[in-house]
């Protein structure tokens, strides 16, 4: 079944009168009830850069995977704005695509995390990962928990994992260069660093890893 293509002013128009009205809250209501994801999808391509801003801003709050590779490319964006809320976009997708008890313990998890204690969020991040290991962002996660712990070895296999599940993770792709910084490896850092980065060119941290790197070597 083809999807009417979203007209654009209305678009911009319910967007408005929306957020005046009730915030991002309404806002998500009203597109869960005229749109879908794969309809606003296409408005990150428009010539309007504060169109494009509104598309990834309703993908944040309503978008699901179908959304992703469209948010992807638009980590490549020429506007570092839009770019960033992509990158956004894609966090908020990720941090809510699962199943109910799986998100229980993700957010349990990261909850841990944020504590610092770092054994009691690996052990909320298996179990999400047990009630869906199809949940990339559990694996993701508890990679970071174990990179925490200076555990790389176990840090690049959940990693590994998540990439299996989702290629283009560029956060997996650059917690894996960090990993093989720790160990010593650099040249295959430098590698995943650049993987990362041809995704979501806009990773400072990375880039500046990156160079550092390649300073390195280069006074060698």
């Amino acid at each position: 079944m083809r999807l009417e293509a979203v007209d654009t002013a209305e678009f911009v128009k319910a967007a408005t009168e929306a957020l005046e009205r009730g915030g991002m809250e309404q806002w998500a209501r009203q597109v869960g009830q005229t749109w879908t994801p794969r309809q606003i999808c296409p408005l990150l391509q428009n010539d309007d850069e504060d169109v494009r801003k509104l598309g990834c801003v309703t993908l944040a709050l309503c978008g699901d995977q179908r959304a992703v590779g469209p948010l992807t490319a638009a980590l490549r964006d020429a506007s570092s704005q839009v770019a960033e809320l992509a990158e956004h976009a894609l966090w908020s997708i990720w941090f809510r695509s699962s199943t109910p008890e799986a998100l229980k313990r993700f957010r349990r998890g990261l909850s841990a995390l944020a504590d610092n204690d770092l054994a009691s969020a690996v052990a909320q991040f298996d179990a999400a990962r047990q009630a869906d290991p199809k949940f990339t962002e559990s694996y993701n996660q508890c990679a970071i928990a174990h990179y925490l712990a200076e555990r790389w070895l176990e840090s690049m296999e959940l990693s590994e994992e998540a990439l299996e599940l989702h290629p283009a993770h560029f956060g997996a792709l650059a917690g894996i260069g960090h990993c093989q910084f720790q160990l010593g490896n650099f040249a295959e850092a430098a590698r995943r660093y650049r993987q990362a980065l041809a995704i979501n060119p806009r990773m400072h941290s990375v880039a500046q890893a990156l160079s550092r790197i390649e300073r390195c070597v280069a006074a060698v």
